[in-house]
């Protein structure tokens, strides 16, 4: 149907221009842009979505630079920390040359002062961007200080619930410090430590003791007629506790033949007269042996030794000989004996179990400081006992905790081990463990064995002074105790450095994961909002196509028109 009031082909070939139109400025704006939703309008859940992730993006980039800063602080620690594990190692080699026999200690004290001025120089210069974790300046010791943490930026998180966190990881200075202002540093003195505990520390004693013996050289061989005779008594397990028992003895021809199976009477070697007394001993029920060995060799034929049984029932352990007289008929001096008629060379009698310690260096039990030990005295078992501020004070009536000399430090061990029957006397220097014997009076292989060991503290051992303060030419502590602190100071400087190493390794796990998460996100966001450029450039191209076309259908339309317009001119 043709009208002059409406162009029908006109106005369809206008509409499809009006969308294609539209679509091509679509198109050209992907085109223009690379992305398939630019705006909320595109697609407003996308567009949120790429937003948020496009923000989280920028945040983790932020974490990525933290991380950075962080791990050059890290590093600046732990090459810090390992320059003192080296220092360490050669102070401590200089401490040990100190022990030689000769040796210039002041030249070596000056060597040790350079070290240690080295120490101090690399913990002061061990910072980064003003953060130094080798030097802290805590007021109080650290060990009664709160806190003293920092902390590194590690990741930025979004969870479940859309709620974001940043996450950092905590570094607690008082394992990195060197040295603190308040002390207690890794190079520095610990509060409440009792050191070695003047020497009790390592204290790990079993006593010993052994039944009563003696020994004597043999003087010579000799022949007994029928009338000769050896005379003495023997005195057995005789003590502080105990009469002992004495047996009155006599060796003649008759003995002598018995116990040797002989017939002329004749004793020539040390291994025979030990053979004659064990006969003597026998038939008078003497509780000895004439084959006792812990000072000589039985086969020995110049020596003999007595021991005691300790049958005698008796507390004691012992062995004497008295009142020796002979008679040989003028052929030997009087009183001749074979060695019976001597002094012995060799007597241990009525021994008790004990064992000694030496005093080292003075300390103070602070009221937070406590030591610890086992005892165990004959039969009564095995107990742990205390040493506290208020058990010194108890023995040593003060009030301060010191504890300054070895008559100290027994009196202290006797006060906390109380009831347990462990006697614990000093003498100069020396400390000495051993049983009550009022408790247990039995000598020798029958006596109370005694340990002492176990010895603890809580805090556990730590160095009692400063690495600036050893000084070996004073002799103000032993070098073994100055090597044990050094020792100390440089296990925990190892840990550290170990401890810092793991911070080294986590920081750069997580800013590869940061930079690889990063990739991701943007991937994901590309996914959502991008657009596909061959497939827009191919539409584009389409688009443009169609355009042309449809203004040539709309001026086919239009000329139409014009066509009408001519037949109403005619």
């Amino acid at each position: 149907m043709a009208s002059i009031l409406t162009n029908l082909g006109a106005i369809s070939a206008l509409q499809t221009l009006r969308s294609i139109a539209s679509d091509l400025e679509t198109t050209q704006g992907q085109t223009s842009s690379g992305l398939r939703v630019s705006a909320a309008a595109d697609n407003a859940a996308y567009w949120s979505i790429a937003t948020t992730m496009r923000s989280d993006t920028m945040a983790i980039s932020a974490v990525s630079d933290a991380l950075g800063l962080g791990a050059a602080t890290v590093d600046t620690a732990s090459t810090g920390t390992e320059a003192i594990v080296d220092v360490l190692g050669e102070y401590k080699a200089k401490l040990v040359a100190a022990k030689e026999q000769g040796v210039d200690r002041a030249k070596i004290q000056e060597e040790l002062d350079q070290f240690n001025a080295q120490a101090e120089s690399v913990v002061a210069s061990s910072s980064f961007s003003g953060e130094n974790w080798l030097k802290t300046n805590a007021a109080t010791h650290i060990s009664e200080t709160a806190q003293l943490n920092t902390s590194l930026v590690s990741s930025f998180v979004r969870d479940a619930n859309n709620n974001v966190q940043v996450k950092t990881i905590s570094v607690d200075l008082k394992q990195t410090s060197m040295l603190n202002t308040g002390g207690g540093g890794i190079l520095q003195k610990q509060l409440h430590s009792v050191g070695d505990i003047g020497g009790f520390r390592d204290t790990g004693v079993n006593s010993v003791a052994h039944e009563g013996h003696e020994s004597y050289a043999f003087t010579g061989s000799s022949t007994f007629a029928a009338t000769d005779y050896i005379n003495f008594t023997l005195t057995v397990d005789a003590g502080t506790y105990s009469a002992g028992n004495a047996y009155a003895l006599t060796i003649d021809k008759t003995v002598v033949d018995a116990a040797l199976g002989t017939t002329d009477g004749k004793i020539n070697t040390a291994v025979q007269l030990r053979a004659v007394l064990e006969r003597v001993f026998q038939d008078n029920g003497v509780p000895a042996t004439a084959y006792e060995s812990m000072f000589t060799s039985t086969s020995s034929t110049s020596e003999f030794e007595i021991g005691s049984l300790e049958t005698s029932g008796h507390d004691g352990s012992s062995i004497s000989i008295s009142a020796v007289t002979s008679d040989f008929g003028g052929v030997y001096p009087a009183n001749f004996a074979m060695g019976l008629e001597n002094a012995p060379t060799e007597k241990h009698d009525n021994m008790y179990p004990k064992a000694s310690i030496s005093f080292t260096t003075p300390f103070t039990v602070s009221a937070l400081a406590e030591v610890y030990f086992d005892v165990e005295v004959g039969s009564g078992g095995r107990q742990t006992y205390t040493i506290d501020r208020g058990v010194v004070d108890a023995a040593l009536g003060t009030s301060d905790g010191y504890i300054g000399s070895a008559a100290d430090l027994a009196a202290v061990i006797s006060q906390a081990a109380a009831g347990s029957a462990l006697a614990v006397t000093a003498s100069g220097n020396s400390i000495t463990f051993a049983a009550d014997q009022t408790v247990y009076p039995e000598a020798g292989n029958r006596a109370a064995r005694v340990y002492v060991g176990n010895v603890q503290s809580n805090p556990p051992y730590a160095p009692d002074f400063d690495l600036a303060e050893v000084d070996i030419v004073q002799n103000l502590r032993t070098i073994d105790q100055y090597i044990k602190g050094v020792d100390h100071m440089e296990k925990l400087a190892i840990a550290s450095a170990s401890k810092l190493g793991s911070f080294q390794t986590r920081i750069d796990m997580q800013a590869d994961f940061a930079e690889k998460l990063s990739d991701s996100i943007d991937k994901g966001v590309g996914r959502l909002v991008d657009a596909d450029l061959n497939e827009v450039s191919t539409r584009l191209k389409a688009l443009q196509t169609q355009q042309q076309l449809g203004i040539q259908a709309l001026q086919i339309a239009n000329s139409s028109t014009d066509i009408m317009l001519q037949l109403f001119r005619q």
